[in-house]
């Protein structure tokens, strides 16, 4: 009996402290809320004020709240661009295996800009193989085949290649004397995007070997269309005169171009076995003065008697200079 009474009091105070405890905490809970409603309702009213330093007229859906613009990515611009040349002799005709050896003697120098004369395509003797479409094949190039005559199955000509994205393509037959059977000469050229905004011509002929006056009618043609552009023009080919001769060619190429090499001391490229003179002459023109020749002279390898003709140069991207 006395343990149950016992065990009812402690039940009854431990109600009684739960009671207690309950009501604590209600009073507790309401006295918080009143604290906390007078702060939430004063930073409300500090948001709302800030807000109002930048409004936007909820009537016109052209106006946006500000933005500061992101900043630009810097861009580091190249000061100069180098790049390289080759011209070549491929008159190889039935040699299948000298055209091979040729390729990769181009792949060797790796050159940007190439130029091609005396270049069999797609006829008889070649084995009907597009040989300027196989060399820029191989070396990922692009430009065009310029037929300088009908041949077999096929054509003989000049044939100009740039790594460079090419702007555009011209090619002209040379004149010579009426008529004279001798064979038709060509001048070809590129014109390229060397940089964004920055543009190069690249340019090849050969001139008639055996007549003085139709080179003189070819080299006018050449000037004709050179003499007329004013940006970085690097051009190559054979002239079929030598600076000795003090010929009408050089001298009036002279006039508009600087030459990597001429007078004594310059290097001579054929015959290959031992080299009596220059048979393809590498010269350039520039009126903003940007451009610049690094290095000049043969590459040692070839498959006929003529040796490549090789140089590189450097274009000054970012001055004009006077």
């Amino acid at each position: 009996m006395k343990k149950r009474m016992y065990l009812d009091a402690v039940i009854k105070r431990l109600y009684l402290k739960a009671l207690n405890n309950r009501l604590y905490f209600n009073d507790l809970n309401k006295r918080a809320i009143k604290c906390i409603t007078p702060v939430f309702f004063s930073l409300c009213l500090l948001m709302l004020a800030g807000g109002c330093g930048k409004s936007v007229d909820p009537g016109n859906w052209t106006v946006t709240p500000y933005k500061p613009e992101p900043k630009p990515k810097e861009v580091i611009e190249k000061a100069s661009r180098n790049f390289k040349v080759m011209s070549i002799n491929m008159n190889l005709r039935n040699n299948v295996a000298g055209f091979e050896a040729m390729k990769n003697y181009i792949k060797e120098y790796d050159p940007d800009f190439v130029f091609l004369r005396q270049v069999d395509s797609a006829t008889t003797r070649s084995n009907k193989i597009d040989r300027p479409g196989e060399i820029a094949k191989a070396l990922g190039m692009k430009g065009f085949f310029k037929n300088n005559m009908d041949y077999q199955t096929g054509g003989f000509g000049n044939a100009v290649f740039s790594k460079f994205p090419i702007k555009s393509e011209f090619s002209k037959l040379l004149n010579r004397t009426p008529s004279e059977a001798a064979e038709r000469r060509s001048f070809v050229m590129l014109k390229v995007e060397v940089e964004p905004g920055k543009e190069v011509y690249f340019a090849g002929t050969e001139l008639d070997p055996s007549k003085v006056e139709d080179r003189k009618l070819q080299v006018a043609d050449i000037t004709a269309i050179t003499d007329g552009i004013d940006m970085p023009l690097v051009f190559v080919g054979n002239l079929n005169e030598q600076e000795a001769a003090k010929g009408p060619v050089l001298e009036a190429l002279k006039r508009s171009f600087s030459f990597g090499c001429l007078g004594e001391g310059c290097i001579w490229n054929a015959p290959k076995a031992k080299p009596n003179g220059v048979y393809d002459y590498i010269m350039f023109k520039d009126k903003s003065r940007n451009l610049s020749l690094v290095s000049y002279g043969t590459f040692p390898k070839s498959e006929n008697t003529f040796l490549p003709m090789v140089a590189e140069f450097k274009l000054d991207l970012k001055n004009e200079k006077k």
